[in-house]
């Protein structure tokens, strides 16, 4: 395929190419989203031979093993010509390329063997064992692996001391367990996201024999004809057949240029430029910013151009920022170290200081500081959250690219939505036309037929309309082999479904509407005994009486061959005329001229069709139109009247205006469509093939000029000299500008008559219904309780964008627009209809008194609005405008790209800056989203309608473009912080009642009240369980009420700090002192005796002195037991600090006990504290002595005494919102 004109003996392997750059290469800057710069070297010697090729001669080829796959390709198939149209006669069909026959299915298996799947070869993973050894690098685990360490020099120096021994095993052990967790959890993470990633493969559209299919991208080979289009991400290196109008990719994935750059189907000019600067070549990863094409592959896989510098772009890629929810949990950490450290630190120099000398005591009480302050089971919760999070959005449909994401989504207090699709179902009905001045109306049309012909006369008009919706759409009926049940017997055949359930490709919501609205009115007009169809005479059997004839056997074309009830049995003629689709045989009959695709700034399509053949038409060449209804109404200067076109009288802007409002008020998406004839081609005895009428278009038909320097356009905007002036739409060939007022200027401009000014004629409107999503309204009222701003940015006018967002509540019922109130106040002035509603706008909104400023309570603001706005600062109508989100409700309609972008941009200016500083998520699916999509906080493609581009820069991609499961987002990642808070708080709460005994240990020399094995017995036993089941604690009932966390609302805040450590940890504290004082004066030691007669002063140690009357082993006892109770009263006050950590507002009776895992970990947490208790071989190691049963009471009290403590603090948060309490001890 690939080829090098001067090939060496040797080539050099693709990562010599990638590393040293030889053969020219090209530097690359790549700044991905929220990524560092990240320098490559992007081979561009790679060349193709198919580029410097006719396309008449690109079905011969020489596969060049050095570009296959490494695996793939065998040694005799080194230099094989291959002719793809060998056998195979209509391999590429010159004419019209879209019915080419393309490869055979046996064809692409021979190259499939040779080449290989078209996938990059994923980067090297670490291996599993270095990833399970990645686990012990983290700061806790150091720490604790460090302690292990100091533990066993300890033991070393002193080793009748097994105390240390066993203290060193435990936090090694810690470490280990912790860190199989940990990576079992990651693992399944991981394998979770694989499946997710599959469910986002992309497909392509190809032909196989004929056939039209779709083909996972993966499949791909070197030699298919595929169908790429706007917003597609381009698969594999391609040669381009065919353009249809503009044609341009942005290479910014390879150049990093974010300009589109045309591409043209024509043999190249300069044979020895590489690949990436043919004009005829598009690359893999690139992405189409205008236009379709029919194209061919070339190289597929880790042969192309992109393949080659895979590995650069993976490094790019790697250099992310960390997510906020791990900044939060980095920021703890090393909150927690550093506190540990010098605690440790600190009393290690007071126990020095004292002692006089470095001791192994010393030693140990360090580690016990250190340990005491660790929460071992923090990474653990994290990562059990992060894996729940993974599956609950699994449930709804959400792949999330980075689970960690998700916690910023619930920060989110901004979404700025599509409508179509997102907030709406998607799933268009065309409803009412207007046409001929009369509104026809059915509902819905897939079920309740239409007149053939309406009333009065309209006749002319609407076949106009019909021929027009036909022509400008590219959508069209699948036609999928028979389904057939067990035994091969036919459960449900494709020709027996109506229209309206038959699948649709190549098109959109609208598009598909409209294909079934033709599909079903040409039907219609068949069936009223228009057509001349008799018998099986395929070749005399012409729909002659039709205003849009089309041949029976074009129509047998859009069938598939032998597709029935028997194999080998063809289609009848009158099963053709039954089941075939008429609006795609009147596309193959009435070929294409040109075509401009729909273009998101301008808002309009246009078609031009060669229409000699049909008898009613008094044109040989028209231009079909269609586009938003205000758009296209606004250079349309015709109508037709009595089969006459006339020009647009008064009346007629007037009926047209009133019709669009009516429309548009009742959330209808209205599409206006016009044509334009070339009554001076008629005079041109011009009746050859289509491709000469192309070329005739292209070349003879309108003279283009360039603009000269200092040259201005009509709005007085400086030109780049050499741009082609606006006189016919760019391309090649070209389609004749439909702008009259554009052409007009041009010509009074230049003098010159020979500039063509078009009759743009009005055919009517159609009107499209599009159903909100069931679950939007709920969802929407959701977010306005949890004070998040939800605004709809749509390409709709603003009539029907603010109908549906009154339908779906992002503005309430009650919300008054400008235009509300202007309308309104409009209508009440005599004689004055909504018809004048666009000439007097003005001037009434100028007339408005301030109480009737006041009453606009919402707002509907037009992308021509914004782009008078400043684009980079927060100026008096960005305030203006943003500040309605919060009222009752904002739409941005009629917005282009940039204009979304910079509604993002605005929403995120910084509070010092005068702007609102709000975390933003954005909802997008087109190509020219991708800018708007990466500015966002939290990008969000929908996966069905979105495009590759979109679905790559964005953070979540919606499996099923619901709005509500972007809600469903936002709950989880509230949860996962509330959760993750609320296991530090509880986790923390034990380290009081752990640092405590070593303090009083030091100043007061008392006994140690607590070991640090017993401390481990806490963090990694008895609390390990509970912390974890935290994780699993449902939502709150309140926590789609509250407002979105600010940049201020940490993870670890200093009222969490205060609560756990000063409010519950002393009650804690307080209650293991109160136990461990209990037990010395139940066994007769009065607690009065105990200071500066501890384990420092020489008591109760092996070889110390007795103490109280008892020996040094009763004294041992006695001390163990104290120890013992001083531990199990953590345990149980922890009872009641797991229970206060499950909510942070609301009552402990409000949220319940339906947590089983919580209630599971209280049972473990008791039992385990009962096993280490009651079992002797367990007691002698952690050096745990048997309690009687009333040491387990005196902590009870102070169980009760924090319920009923927490309880009460949060009934005053809850009554009095803003106080003193809510202020300084809500965390």
């Amino acid at each position: 395929m690939p080829y090098e004109p001067e090939a060496p003996k040797k080539q050099p392997s693709q990562l010599e190419k990638n590393v040293l750059g030889k053969g020219g290469t090209t530097e690359l800057e790549l700044k991905p989203k929220n990524e560092g710069a990240a320098k490559a070297h992007l081979a561009d010697d790679v060349k193709y031979e198919q580029s410097n090729q006719e396309v008449s001669d690109l079905h011969n080829f020489t596969v060049d093993a050095v570009f296959a796959g490494p695996v793939y390709p065998l040694e005799a198939d080194r230099g094989r010509h291959i002719d793809l149209a060998e056998g195979n006669p209509n391999y590429i069909n010159m004419s019209d390329v879209g019915n080419s026959a393309g490869l055979t299915q046996e064809t692409r298996e021979d190259l499939s063997r040779i080449f290989g799947p078209n996938q990059l070869t994923p980067p090297a993973e670490d291996p599993e064992w270095l990833k399970f050894g990645k686990q012990f690098t983290g700061f806790f685990s150091l720490l604790l692996l460090a302690g292990g360490v100091l533990c066993m020099v300890a033991y070393a120096v002193r080793q009748e001391d097994t105390e240390n021994l066993f203290l060193g095993i435990v936090l090694f052990g810690v470490v280990l367990i912790t860190s199989i967790f940990t990576y079992n959890q990651e693992a399944a993470s991981a394998k979770m996201m694989k499946k997710f990633k599959a469910m986002g493969e992309t497909k392509t559209r190809i032909i196989v024999g004929g056939v039209s299919t779709e083909v996972e991208s993966t499949m791909l080979v070197p030699g298919d004809i595929l169908h790429v289009k706007l917003g597609d991400k381009i698969p594999c290196d391609c040669r381009v057949l065919e353009a249809l109008g503009d044609f341009a990719v942005v290479e910014a994935a390879l150049t990093g240029e974010p300009n589109a750059i045309k591409k043209v189907p024509r043999k190249s000019d300069n044979p020895d430029e590489p690949a990436l600067r043919q004009k005829n070549i598009i690359m893999t990863g690139t992405d189409i910013a205008i236009g379709e094409a029919w194209c061919m592959a070339v190289s597929t896989g880790d042969q192309n151009v992109m393949g080659r510098n895979y590995q650069m772009m993976i490094k790019a890629k790697e250099m992310k920022d960390d997510t906020p929810i791990k900044q939060e949990i980095d920021r703890f950490v090393k909150i927690i170290s550093t506190i540990a450290i010098f605690l440790g630190v600190l009393f290690f120099i007071i126990n020095v200081s004292i002692d006089g000398t470095l001791s192994v005591n010393a030693i140990v009480f360090t580690i016990g500081i250190i340990v005491a302050n660790v929460p071992e089971g923090l990474l653990a919760t994290v990562t059990v959250s992060l894996a729940l999070t993974a599956a609950r959005m699994k449930d709804v449909m959400v792949l999330v690219k980075n689970l960690e994401a998700v916690e910023t989504l619930g920060s989110t207090s901004v979404i700025c939505s599509d409508k179509t699709g997102t907030l709406t179902m998607n799933k268009m009905t065309a409803v009412k036309a207007f046409v001929g001045h009369q509104m026809l109306t059915t509902h819905p049309v897939e079920t309740a037929s239409w007149s053939y012909l309406p009333p009065a006369g309209g006749a002319g008009v609407y076949e106009e309309l019909i021929q027009c919706a036909t022509f400008c759409g590219s959508a069209k009926f699948k036609s999928p082999e028979d389904q057939k049940g067990p035994g091969g017997i036919v459960s449900q055949l494709w020709e027996h479904l109506p229209w309206p359930e038959r699948e649709a490709v190549d098109g959109d919501a609208s598009e598909r509407a409209i294909l079934i609205f033709n599909e079903q009115r040409l039907q219609a007009y068949d069936n009223m005994g228009v057509t001349g169809c008799k018998g099986d005479d395929y070749d005399s059997a012409v729909t002659t009486n039709s205003f849009l004839p089309v041949d029976i056997k074009t129509m047998q074309k859009c069938l598939p061959p032998k597709r029935t009830w028997k194999d080998g049995q063809s289609w009848s003629l009158s099963q053709v005329k039954e089941h075939a689709s008429r609006v795609q045989a009147a596309r193959l009959t009435y070929g294409t001229v040109d075509k401009l695709p729909f273009n998101s700034k301008n808002k309009w399509m246009a078609v031009t069709t060669d229409m000699r053949a049909a008898p009613k038409s008094d044109s040989k060449f028209v231009t079909w139109i269609k586009g938003g209804s205000d758009v296209v109404f606004d250079f349309c200067t015709h109508t037709m009247s009595g089969g006459q076109v006339v020009e647009l009288s008064l009346e007629d802007k007037k009926n047209f205006a009133e019709a669009n409002a009516d429309l548009a008020s009742n959330g209808l998406r209205v599409f206006a469509f016009a044509k334009v004839n070339y009554e001076s081609l008629n005079h041109i005895a011009h009746d050859g093939p289509l491709e000469d009428t192309v070329h005739y278009f292209a070349e003879t038909m309108f003279k283009t000029d360039e603009f000269k320097e200092g040259e201005t356009d009509e709005s007085g905007k400086p030109v780049e000299a050499g741009t082609q002036k606006p006189i016919t739409v760019r391309g090649r060939p070209q389609i004749p500008l439909v702008r009259p007022d554009i052409a007009k200027a041009r010509m009074e401009a230049t003098g010159d008559p020979a500039y063509f000014v078009p009759k743009v004629v009005f055919l009517g409107l159609l009107a499209l219904q599009d159903p909100p999503r069931p679950a939007v309204p709920r969802a929407v009222a959701i977010c306005r309780q949890a004070s998040i701003g939800v605004v709809m940015v749509t390409g709709d006018q603003p009539q029907t964008a603010a109908a549906i967002a009154r339908d779906i509540g992002i503005i309430t019922k009650t919300g008054r627009t400008e235009d509300d109130v202007i309308v309104a106040k409009l209508l009440s002035e005599p004689g004055k209809s909504r018809a004048d509603f666009k000439t007097d706008r003005e001037r009434i909104l100028k007339s408005l008194k301030s109480d009737e400023r006041d009453s606009i309570t919402a707002m509907a603001v037009e992308g021509t609005r914004i782009a008078t706005w400043n684009p980079s600062k927060m100026d008096g109508n960005w305030s203006r405008a943003l500040e309605f989100t919060w009222k009752q409700g904002l739409v941005f309609a009629r917005t282009s790209p940039t204009q979304k972008l910079l509604i993002v941009q605005h929403f995120k200016i910084k509070e010092s800056e005068g702007g609102p500083e709000k975390i933003v998520a954005v909802t997008g699916d087109g190509v020219n989203d991708a800018q708007a999509v990466t500015a966002a906080d939290i990008g969000i493609c929908m996966g069905i309608a979105g495009m590759d581009v979109t679905k790559e820069a964005a953070d979540m991609i919606l499996m099923n473009d619901n709005f509500a499961s972007i809600v469903d987002g936002v709950l989880e990642g509230r949860l996962i912080f509330d959760n993750l808070k609320k296991s530090i708080a509880y986790t923390l709460s034990s380290n009081i009642p752990e640092i405590s005994p070593f303090i009083v240990y030091i100043l007061l020399r008392v006994p140690l009240p607590l070991t640090t094995v017993l401390i481990l017995c806490i963090d990694l036993g008895t609390d390990m369980v509970p912390a974890i089941s935290l994780a699993y604690e449902s939502k709150e009932k309140d926590i789609m009420k509250r407002a979105p966390r600010t940049k201020y609302d940490n993870l670890v805040t200093d009222r969490l700090i205060s609560f756990s450590y000063f409010q519950i940890g002393v009650v804690q504290a307080l209650a293991g002192f109160y136990c461990y004082f209990v037990v010395f004066h139940t066994e007769g030691i009065s607690p009065a005796d105990l200071p500066m007669h501890g384990q420092l002063e020489g008591y109760f140690l092996p070889n110390g002195f007795p103490f109280g009357g008892f020996t040094i082993n009763e004294g041992l006892v006695i001390l163990a037991k104290a120890q013992t109770a001083y531990w199990v009263s953590i345990v149980v006050v922890q009872w009641a600090d797991i229970l206060i950590c499950k909510t942070r507002r609301l009552s402990l009776f409000e949220q319940g006990m339906k947590n089983n895992q919580l209630n599971f970990g209280l049972f473990f947490e008791t039992a385990l504290a009962v096993f280490f208790v009651y079992v002797p071989g367990v007691r002698t190691v952690f050096g745990i002595e048997k309690l009687r049963f009333i040491y387990w009471l005196p902590a009870l009290p102070f169980s009760v005494f924090i319920i009923v403590y927490d309880e009460l603090r949060k009934w005053l948060i809850r009554n009095y919102p803003g106080g003193w309490l809510d202020r300084k001890t809500y965390w």
